[in-house]
């Protein structure tokens, strides 16, 4: 039994020197260095050379990949567990850790810092150059797992952010943030995040490529400020821009979900700073509210009073939807460019696919009167007859969209007047305009044809049939007052057929 009992305390005495002389002597590190970093290369998809290793007191010099470097020194205490460590880490080329980290990333990333504690509590306290910018962290560990953390953002550039999450260059900017995480628990995210991004501006020539968008050049500014409890993000968000003003209150994105719930209100001072998204002159002002939802489904809508009525529309995916109840005719033509020529309250629905571009359009006009214009006038001249003094109770335009082109169906009616038009058609694209109208005054036609630009069109009349009735009126009219009793009743009723 004593041999046993001395066999055995010689045995831990042993494994108990090995122990230190692998951990706490320079020759045993050295001996342990070839082992470690096999492990390493063994767990690691990417290749590693650890060029320095020693634990008590600890030194670690490690590559990983090609340029990727990581340094350590400090006092490392494996019984008791704790630690004061400090740490350098500098990748030259994120993209070389994709398969290390599993995210598709580039740019470079130096930090350095500091990591003290034991099993029950770390705290990593560090700076870092990322993005051209510079951060300052503090994170705590409990139990080995992230607890929460405080960083501020200083200087960062958007374009570099763009730059490291392989998207397109769509715009440069400033960015300042501050965030305070209480709980990292990514089931109950807690915290507070304030975020100023300053000197925005779009890139024109990139979203011309992307988008399609010609002459994009937009300046802006954005605040956020966010909330964060149980995973669900409550932001109020201000975005000033050289186009518009958006406002956003109380938005929620739950993380968990990927769903979004936004308020919206949006400001445009002036409709003609859109021209480079829209290709239309415009003029005047417009306020729109609304809320922009995110699930299985992207649905926006829209709420604006605006040319004396009101707009109501919705996005649900591709399809559009838009009421407009009660708009000034007037104050639309006025608003895009075009000539004033007819004064009346509209109600119109839209039906729009995007992904097709095809749709409908559903007006209806009344009470209206057609202004002065080149037609009243060459009408006035024709046909002796003033059509500006008629009123039309209802005015009905059905159109199909196809795309930037319009085809219309049009029928008026007042007290003396009919007008119509069959397969009218208007090139938004190109801004042209093709309709031949018919307008029977008192039962008599006349033809209009309207083409050309849509703001100037040239326009033509034919009131040949109108002209040759009253010819033939006159005619009969001055043979009656002037043979009337001298011709015989047989020439009377001759006369009658005319």
């Amino acid at each position: 039994m004593k041999k046993l009992l001395g066999f055995l305390l010689l045995l831990v005495v042993i494994v108990v020197g090995m122990a230190y002389w692998a951990i706490f002597t320079a020759s045993g590190n050295s001996f342990l260095q070839p082992f470690v970093q096999q492990m390493l290369n063994q767990k690691l998809p990417v290749k590693a050379r650890l060029e320095k290793f020693r634990i008590s007191p600890l030194a670690i010099k490690l590559y990983v990949g090609k340029d990727t470097l990581i340094q350590a020194s400090g006092k490392l205490d494996p019984f008791k567990q704790n630690f004061d460590i400090d740490y350098d880490l500098n990748i030259a080329r994120l993209e070389e850790l994709e398969p290390l980290i599993n995210q598709k990333l580039r740019g470079s990333l130096k930090t350095k810092g500091s990591v003290k504690g034991d099993k029950k509590k770390v705290d990593v306290i560090g700076k870092a150059e990322v993005v051209d910018g510079n951060v300052d962290y503090h994170l705590v560990l409990a139990q080995m797992q992230p607890k929460s953390l405080q960083a501020s953002i200083h200087g960062a550039k958007l374009q570099k952010i763009f730059y490291m999450i392989y998207q397109p260059h769509f715009a440069d900017g400033n960015i300042n943030a501050k965030i305070y995480l209480t709980n990292l628990d990514p089931k109950a995210l807690a915290g507070n995040i304030t975020a100023k991004v300053t000197k925005g501006r779009t890139d024109k020539a990139v979203l011309a490529k992307e988008f399609g968008i010609e002459g994009a050049d937009i300046r802006f500014t954005l605040d956020d400020k966010s909330v964060i409890k149980n995973s669900v993000v409550t932001s109020d968000v201000t975005l000033l821009s050289s186009v518009a003003k958006v406002y956003s209150k109380g938005a929620k994105f739950d993380i968990n979900s990927i769903s979004l719930d936004a308020p919206y209100k949006v400001v445009i001072d002036d409709l003609n700073k859109l021209y480079f998204a829209t290709k239309q002159k415009m003029r005047g002002a417009i306020t729109a509210t609304g809320k922009v939802k995110k699930d299985e489904n992207l649905l926006v809508t829209l709420h604006s009073n605006t040319l004396g009525g009101k707009i109501e529309a919705k996005v649900l995916n591709n399809k559009v939807q838009a009421d407009v109840n009660k708009i000034k005719v007037v104050q639309l033509t006025h608003m895009l460019y075009y000539p004033k020529v007819f004064d009346s309250s509209m109600d119109a629905k839209l039906r729009y696919d995007i992904a097709t571009k095809k749709g409908t359009l559903r007006a209806q006009a009344h009470d209206g009167r057609i202004l002065p214009n080149k037609m009243t006038f060459l009408l006035q001249q024709m046909a002796n007859f003033d059509i500006t003094r008629e009123i039309y109770k209802l005015t009905e335009l059905n159109s199909t969209i196809d795309d930037k082109t319009i085809i219309s169906q049009l029928d008026m009616q007042s007290r003396l007047t009919h007008i119509s038009a069959k397969d009218a058609k208007v090139d938004l694209d190109k801004e042209l305009v093709d309709a031949k109208l018919r307008i029977d005054i008192k039962d008599m036609p006349v033809f209009v044809k309207i083409q050309g630009k849509l703001k100037d069109p040239n326009i033509k009349i034919d009131a040949g049939k109108m002209l040759k009735a009253r010819a033939k009126k006159e005619v009969k009219k001055q043979l009656e007052k002037r043979l009337n009793d001298k011709l015989p009743s047989q020439v009377k009723g001759i006369m009658n057929l005319f």
